[in-house]
């Protein structure tokens, strides 16, 4: 068929012309944003991307891993590099356990309005202090009526972890069994349904339901997991937190073409990660000090720690450019991609309830109207996006068929009040320069534009 090959070319001169278009384009601005950043000490460093469906447009990796003094890992301060690994903190969330929830959904294993309680997922053991009938999708949009944190916390000498005990606790599976009965017996703050109330309990729930359905429908084997995570401790339905880990390694960082995302990284990656807070003084996140040292390696999220460094709130490691790859796989997915196909991908980056929140499902918006964050920036309103409490964002603005990934270690050495403001509007500047840019009338880069910058 000549007229179909005729398009295929055209096509693919198109998409050589854009990348030359975005090759060419002044990205200076954005440099200058983000150094500004690093001068006032926003972060100390940072890595960012910005591309689309045809590749990336433009690269840059600032600053260093401190402020002047040395790693732990490797006793030096590396300068950021496209290779620097960041600890993804909520990034999690959507990256890992909601793109395994969309490849459990599209499979028509895991019906949205499933309750956790069915016997298919955590059962009746589930179905106590009124939490029967919260659904899969209660769970993506944070409307479950969980309250933000369990409390305590599974890292705190009360919940009765066993390494907790131990000046400097370590990063093992030994509380397997007790955090799973913390769920179990976990009570609610709000009516189901009701209120939209960020918690990490609802992806923690979600850790169980995607390993319990990678088991049970035998998607992992035992020879699959990781043999720290699933040799500790007695059998029972904890261990799905194994097979959690592997679904995630298996059918996401691996049929995605992920490179260096994972769980756990081993020692040897750990002086290229870059290090978050100082865990030794008072005034840490959650008030008081935990593992009593400056975190490089391994997951700073206390929970996600206290439960071996798997958990579907936060624990992964990536770099900027696996970002970007696993986003310009969802971005352009196509009705008949066994990946995650486009009517999925735009399921679950769809505003759901415009009266109560501005989330998708797991994902949130840059919603004009209904986000109280806009952490895109001027960026769409159709924007999906999510960011991490390290200093982490991604953002894709489906109008401009545009991705920005923004890496950083905001936390280091102090996850301050002051730090979380800071990187707000870091985040926002970001995304307002790169937008500047992109749509220069001169580019070609512009798509029809379908709703109006909002002033910040």
């Amino acid at each position: 068929d000549k007229t179909a090959i005729m398009a295929a070319r055209v096509s693919a001169l198109l998409v050589l012309l854009i990348a030359g278009l975005a090759c060419a384009l002044d990205w200076k601005s954005v440099d200058e944003v983000l150094l500004r950043e690093i001068q006032n000490q926003t972060f100390p460093g940072c890595v960012a991307i910005v591309g689309g469906k045809n590749g990336t447009w433009y690269t840059s990796a600032l600053g260093n891993f401190t402020y002047g003094l040395p790693a732990p890992a490797s006793g030096t301060n590396p300068a950021m590099t496209l290779d620097t690994i960041f600890d993804l903190a909520s990034l999690t969330k959507v990256i890992g356990t909601t793109t395994a929830t969309m490849l459990l959904y599209q499979r028509g294993l895991l019906p949205l309005d499933l309750r956790v309680s069915d016997p298919s997922l955590l059962g009746s053991a589930f179905d106590t202090h009124g939490k029967g009938p919260i659904t899969v999708r209660n769970l993506l949009l944070h409307n479950s009526g969980f309250p933000p944190d369990p409390s305590p916390g599974y890292w705190q000498k009360a919940f009765g972890c066993p390494a907790s005990a131990a000046p400097q606790p370590a990063e093992v599976f030994s509380c397997q069994q007790r955090v799973f009965q913390g769920v179990l017996d976990q009570t609610l703050l709000n009516t189901i349904g009701s209120t939209y109330l960020y918690s990490d309990l609802n992806f923690i729930v979600l850790t169980y339901v995607v390993g319990k359905l990678a088991r049970t429908h035998s998607l992992i084997t035992a020879g699959e997991l990781l043999p720290a995570c699933y040799a500790s401790g007695s059998p029972g339905p904890w261990r799905d937190q194994c097979y959690y880990e592997a679904f995630i390694r298996k059918y996401v960082v691996q049929r995605a073409g992920m490179h260096t995302t994972m769980f756990l990284p081993p020692t040897s990656l750990w002086p290229r990660i870059a290090p978050t807070w100082n865990d030794t003084r008072a005034g840490a996140p959650g008030g008081e000090p935990y593992r009593y040292r400056v975190m490089q390696g391994q997951v700073s999220d206390q929970n996600s720690y206290a439960m071996g460094g798997i958990a579907g709130h936060a624990g992964l490691f990536s770099t900027a450019p696996d970002l970007f790859h696993l986003l310009q796989t969802l971005l352009s997915a196509k009705e008949d991609d066994s990946f995650v196909n486009a009517t999925t991908v735009k399921l679950f980056t769809t505003m759901y309830n415009a009266t109560q929140s501005s989330r998708a499902l797991g994902w949130d918006t840059n919603n004009y109207n209904n986000s109280d964050y806009l952490g895109c920036g001027n960026l769409s309103s159709n924007s999906w996006t999510h960011t991490g409490y390290t200093g982490t964002e991604v953002c894709v603005d489906p109008e401009r068929q545009l991705i920005t990934v923004l890496l950083t270690n905001r936390v280091y050495p102090n996850a301050s009040a002051a730090s979380m403001a800071a990187i707000h509007w870091a985040r926002q500047r970001f995304n307002n320069a790169v937008r500047v840019v992109v749509d220069a009338p001169a580019t070609g880069l512009r798509s029809v534009q379908k709703t109006k910058p909002r002033t910040i």
